[in-house]
């Protein structure tokens, strides 16, 4: 079933699928804290995958209250953080999710490579 791309990327799938996805797969990476993160989303995704604090500090607390992440208060000289790091259950949840979005980053891709084919040929 294809899915178009502001579907995807921005409407429901994204919310239910691609950002807790995202989060997930960053914290398993390293451990952080929620402004780290939206970092780290800015510095990976541009502003394809925008994130503020009224989105990532609301998941972030679903991810907690559902055992995915665990967070623990860091104590810096300027304030405390919460850092937030992945469980096991976090990290099968994150396998399932990664298992079941790919068809439509696959879809995603695809329809780009056909657009730029169109466009520029297929040289570019």
């Amino acid at each position: 079933m294809a899915h178009r791309v502001d579907e995807v990327v921005r409407g429901p799938i994204k919310s239910k699928t691609v950002f807790p996805a995202l989060l997930l797969h960053l914290i398993e990476e390293q451990p952080d804290h929620g402004y780290g993160l939206m970092q780290r989303i800015a510095d990976l995704c541009g502003d394809l995958v925008a994130v503020n604090t009224n989105k990532i500090y609301p998941l972030l607390r679903r991810l907690e209250e559902r055992g995915f992440v665990t967070a623990s208060w860091e104590h810096s000289s300027k304030r405390a953080r919460r850092i937030y790091a992945i469980t096991a259950l976090g990290a099968e949840r994150l396998e399932r999710i990664k298992g079941l979005m790919l068809p439509y980053l696959d879809s995603i891709a695809g329809a780009i490579a056909r657009l730029k084919r169109e466009l520029y040929g297929s040289g570019k």
